[in-house]
């Protein structure tokens, strides 16, 4: 099959959506199909990157798109535009189309032209952020915060009508059950979703990952990996390492790329750490993936202080190196046995203290994650099999 993934990001980028679309896409070049990888350079279409070049048998084609949603989508040159997009799907001629993630270009710019293309079409979401049942913009103009409003205004007129460009794919992947996007299809009819759930990288299941829990060990490492930005709320992460009552330590943040939050984040850390030699805290970016897996093997326990997640593959890549989890109540992270869930700053910091100080505690919890993930048959093979499955069956249908 020709497959074309639009994706609004890929390699090098280590965010989530990058890695999912990069282990399914490679998965299905491994076993014979022409792939064609068409995203956006990162940054925001700032990141220097070839427009054109061969990653893995995959060819990839990149855009540079100015993404600031649902204010903003927009090219940086001539060539990023929604015509090119479009022209580009129909002079490939895939058998299959896969556009990945909502509120971005990928899916807003070919909306309105689904009925033009006669291929396979499917949705992968990751998610939807700005999907709100109530959106208070009268709030905001009482603040006199016009931006804000419009802004919530955009949000709520998009979703309203989002279900009538969904039905027109054949198939659309929801990470979960339990995902609000599934939710949303459910309670706008739609019944062509299916749930795929993420997998893990083998390299998390090795021996020499799989944590030890010195009792002698000269330092504890905590590690937090996601993109900088408000949503995931790396703030409340270095407030609460500040305030914790520890010893000689270590937090790693790792992230694909600085912007202006790390630049807030680094001011905030010369603050709040000031006095304390013992902490240290490392703001990391654009690491290659086998430096972001030495984390994971160096590091002792994970942390997550974000404000909205979905199915979370760190979550899971933490509990298959038997890794302790402290959480906040997002996503799936509730659902993983042995994970501490904290509900504001105050109780992040004080279970930071509590598995610094007891190693039996986080040899616990961590092996009840690791039994956790052992029980959901997470491994890249079964997904890329079950996707190549649905395709086929899919293009078997439409000839």
């Amino acid at each position: 099959m020709r497959i074309m993934f639009a994706v609004p990001s890929f390699w090098p980028s280590q965010d989530g959506v990058a890695n999912i679309t990069g282990y399914l896409a490679k998965g299905l070049a491994d076993k014979g199909h022409e792939i064609l990888i068409f995203t956006s350079a990162g940054n925001s279409g700032l990141q220097v990157l070839p427009e054109e070049e061969v990653y893995e048998n995959m060819k990839i084609v990149r855009m540079r798109v100015e993404t600031n949603w649902p204010l903003r989508l927009r090219g940086r040159d001539e060539k990023s535009t929604p015509a090119f997009y479009l022209q580009s799907v129909q002079g490939y001629k895939p058998d299959v189309l896969i556009v990945v993630c909502s509120q971005t270009w990928t899916l807003d710019w070919i909306m309105p032209h689904l009925n033009e293309l006669s291929c396979t079409k499917v949705f992968y979401s990751h998610g939807y952020s700005k999907w709100e049942k109530q959106y208070p913009y009268w709030e905001k103009l009482k603040h006199r915060n016009v931006l804000g409003a419009w802004e919530l205004h955009l949000c709520k007129r998009y979703y309203v009508s989002l279900y009538r460009y969904l039905e027109k794919f054949d198939l659309a992947i929801y990470l979960t059950e339990q995902n609000n996007s599934n939710l949303y299809a459910r309670e706008h009819g739609l019944t062509n979703g299916k749930v795929l759930e993420n997998a893990i990288d083998d390299v998390f299941f090795e021996k020499e990952m799989h944590h030890q829990y010195e009792t002698t060990k000269d330092e504890i490492g905590y590690l937090f990996v996601a993109n900088y930005g408000e949503y995931k709320n790396q703030e409340m992460l270095v407030r609460a390492y500040a305030k914790a009552t520890i010893g000689k330590s270590r937090l790693v943040m790792v992230g694909f790329e600085e912007n202006a939050y790390t630049d807030y984040l680094k001011r905030l850390i010369d603050k709040e750490i000031m006095g304390q030699p013992g902490k240290q805290i490392d703001l990391l970016a654009h690491l290659d993936r086998g430096q972001v897996v030495e984390l994971y093997r160096k590091c002792d326990i994970f942390v997550c202080p974000s404000k909205l997640e979905s199915w979370s593959i760190v979550a899971h890549e933490a509990a298959a190196t038997a890794m302790p989890i402290i959480s906040t109540d997002v996503g799936i992270y509730s659902e993983i046995d042995g994970a501490y869930i904290v509900e504001d700053e105050a109780q992040m910091c004080a279970a930071m203290e509590e598995l610094y100080d007891h190693p039996q505690e986080r040899k616990r919890r961590g092996e009840l994650a690791y039994n956790w993930v052992m029980g959901r048959n997470c491994r890249i093979q079964d997904k890329v099999d079950w996707l190549e499955k649905e395709l086929i069956e899919l293009t078997g249908e439409k000839s």
